[in-house]
């Protein structure tokens, strides 16, 4: 199985066609629904996942539960729990074909520390200032939320591919836009992600996610050529995302940042 990259290349054709009869104002619909990964299936680190719906078009997670009896303003510190690796979703034959392959086990420990520390910085940079980021879990006290994350995938970009994809657009127009619009598609990897938020003081949970990506469209991919650069901007967009909701009146109201940006990089 491609994880539907080739369903995407049909759906990128069909959507180019209608938005040449429907015009702009349906880009945002349709950005979502060729761009967007397909989600992911439980993967057994949330203890109720079923209580999750899916989100509505373009929110931030693909499913998302909120108790509704929670005042963010009642915690004023936020511990960011070690992100678990020990949840995994089973790997497709797509993913196996991977030069990398062999090495995801090592690499999914050392990317499981670089989100938790793009969500501690993400927190520690609000301008809001909402919380205060606790680095000891020995000062976590009743004041607390603890937010629990789960790495439940990790596939590398096959960077091979992204190289194809970008010397085709040194290719005669007939064959280079084709190649590299395919390539586009299948050389990136996917991330997935479940987590919670819990209120320290009774260890209940107040909030469930879950959430895949596979890094921004772009017309010049140059994040394609190594292993996890997708990953990487994924972990911005998420972490940047958990601020957002904290300082939300309503969580439906976060948006998913946009699935198609012009930077190359």
């Amino acid at each position: 199985m491609l994880r539907g990259s080739c369903v995407r290349c049909i759906r990128l054709a069909v959507a180019a066609l209608a938005l040449s009869l429907a015009g702009c104002a349906s880009y945002e619909h349709l950005e979502w629904k060729v761009l967007a990964a397909d989600p992911a299936p439980d993967a057994g680190f949330l203890d109720h996942p079923e209580r999750m719906t899916p989100a509505p078009e373009r929110t931030a997670f693909d499913r998302m539960w909120s108790s509704g009896r929670t005042d963010w303003r009642d915690f004023s510190k936020l511990y960011v729990a070690p992100v678990d690796t020990s949840h995994r979703l089973p790997d497709s034959l797509w993913d196996v074909v991977n030069i990398r392959y062999g090495k995801v086990g090592w690499d999914r420990e050392r990317q499981a520390e670089e989100l938790r520390a793009r969500v501690e910085d993400a927190f520690r940079d609000d301008p809001l200032k909402h919380f205060v980021v606790l680095d000891d879990p020995s000062l976590i006290d009743d004041d607390t939320v603890v937010l629990e994350l789960s790495l439940v995938e990790l596939v590398p970009n096959k960077a091979v591919l992204g190289a194809i994809g970008i010397l085709a657009w040194g290719a005669p127009l007939e064959y280079g836009i084709p190649v590299a619009t395919a390539t586009a598609f299948i050389a990136h990897g996917s991330i997935a992600i479940e987590g919670d938020f819990r209120e320290a003081r009774t260890a209940r949970v107040i909030g469930m996610f879950t959430g895949r990506d596979i890094g921004k469209m772009r017309v010049l991919d140059l994040r394609s050529l190594t292993w996890y650069g997708n990953a990487y901007e994924d972990f911005h967009g998420w972490a940047q995302t958990f601020v957002a909701l904290a300082n939300a009146e309503r969580p439906e109201d976060v948006r998913h940042p946009s699935y198609f940006t012009i930077v190359p990089w």
